[in-house]
């Protein structure tokens, strides 16, 4: 194996068979547990081992301020060195939620800028090598993304044909049905307390759960929950908590929904499609050839099932390598 350790990532290769694994999230978690792609580097350097190719792995913080978010878009000098001061503050606010969605850093000065730039062209330089491109995230547990164990992104068919895929995940399916069923409760538990950590959060940090008064990233998070809760709870803790929107009676509705719910699946863009990763679009598209896949394990899986994580990753690289 060869070691290259580059400022901002860290290299690794092992053969020329043209499969690069990135974890573009996977540097330290400043300011907040959740700033970082939580184990997705531990499941990238699994698939590493299994496969050979090239690993490349973020050491640096996704969080604006700290460092870069490889997964977003290059924001000019102007904007970068406007939206410091903002991030500084560190208010939750729509100003924050949009830059976030669209920017890959803020910037104190015009050196720090241009540091900045030349670690995330670099970045992405490293990534194009590869012919088979497959970029490796977290998502959170969270009932918003039921029943999704696994999802995975196409970039609406840009990376990779959606019907290749969507087939390829279907076998997945009845593959890994066994173990799927095997961790159903594990895994509807995670989200419970995952949800509870996040209720937790909010009222620590504005001591009140009201929809319209707390962050907007918080905010929307919650209304996406409420979706899927609207889907899978009975009537009685839905009256519940429309009558009463509190903690406990949002936390009970949860546990409601998730009794009634399906076993989780591996999907193909249920959560994610790809909208949001701005870096890789730009850096990345046209493919020319290539093949780009992200993938999208939970927390859950990262954590706890990592080796089965890489696994079903390595079977979806061996599908789409015979379908070439």
């Amino acid at each position: 194996m060869n070691l290259k350790i580059k400022k901002g990532f860290t290299i690794y290769s092992q053969g020329k068979n043209g499969i690069g694994i990135i974890a573009p999230h996977a540097g330290p978690a400043f300011d907040t547990v959740t700033s970082r792609d939580d184990n997705s580097e531990t499941v990238a350097s699994l698939c590493f081992r299994n496969f050979g190719g090239k690993l490349i792995v973020s050491n640096v913080s996704r969080k604006r301020l700290w460092g870069i978010d490889f997964n977003r878009d290059i924001p000019s000098l102007k904007t970068a060195l406007r939206a410091y001061d903002m991030f500084k503050d560190g208010k939750d606010n729509k100003d924050i939620t949009n830059y976030k969605a669209k920017y890959a850093w803020v910037a104190q000065n015009e050196h720090d800028y241009e540091n900045r730039l030349r670690i995330y062209q670099d970045f992405w330089a490293e990534a194009g090598k590869n012919e088979i491109i497959i970029l490796l995230h977290r998502a959170f547990n969270r009932i918003k993304a039921y029943p999704t164990i696994i999802d995975i992104v196409t970039f609406k068919d840009k990376g990779i044909k959606g019907k290749i895929i969507k087939e390829i995940v279907k076998d997945l399916n009845v593959k890994y049905y066994d173990f799927l069923r095997k961790v159903e409760n594990d895994y509807k538990a995670a989200i419970y307390y995952e949800t509870k950590r996040s209720v937790l959060n909010i009222l620590r940090i504005y001591k009140h759960f009201n929809l319209g008064e707390m962050g907007d990233s918080f905010s929307e998070n919650i209304k996406k929950d409420l979706k899927n809760i609207n889907l899978y709870a009975d009537k009685i803790a839905l009256r519940r908590l429309r009558i009463n929107f509190t903690p406990h009676n949002f936390l009970e509705a949860v546990k409601n929904a998730l009794r009634n719910a399906p076993s989780p699946v591996i999907t193909v863009e249920n959560v994610f499609d790809g909208g949001l990763a701005l870096g890789p679009q730009r850096k990345l598209f046209p493919r020319k050839g290539k093949i780009i896949i992200e993938v999208e394990p939970t927390l859950f899986m990262n954590f706890w099932h990592p080796h089965i994580t890489a696994k079903i990753i390595e079977d979806v690289v061996s599908r789409v390598r015979n379908n070439k």
